[in-house]
């Protein structure tokens, strides 16, 4: 039986909201320059504003991405950490009870 975490990482969560604000963004901007596209543009500042947005979310969606990697590798090694240490305990505590037998 693995073991089981002390305490949950907050990294989870985070790079949920992460992903959902990211892929909101990305939508809603690719929705909003489609629309651009088809209609007649009223200036320059809004096409920037735009894209500035559509890749804001992009790197929304990139950051959450990669704090879940993350997460998912420190959460790894926290377990070996905790099941070696178990280990190094029960020999400890074999040894110190003397030879058997």
């Amino acid at each position: 039986m693995p073991p089981i975490p002390s305490k949950q990482s907050s990294a989870a969560p985070t790079a949920l909201i992460y992903i959902t604000l990211g892929a909101l963004l990305t939508v809603w901007s690719g929705v909003w320059f489609l629309y651009q596209s088809n209609s007649p543009t009223p200036s320059r500042g809004v096409n920037y504003v735009c894209m500035g947005l559509l890749l804001t979310g992009i790197a929304l969606l990139v950051i959450g991405f990669a704090v879940g990697k993350i997460s998912r590798k420190a959460q790894e090694g926290e377990l070996v950490a905790q099941d070696q240490a178990a280990r190094a305990n029960a020999i400890a505590k074999d040894s110190a009870l003397g030879p058997k037998g």
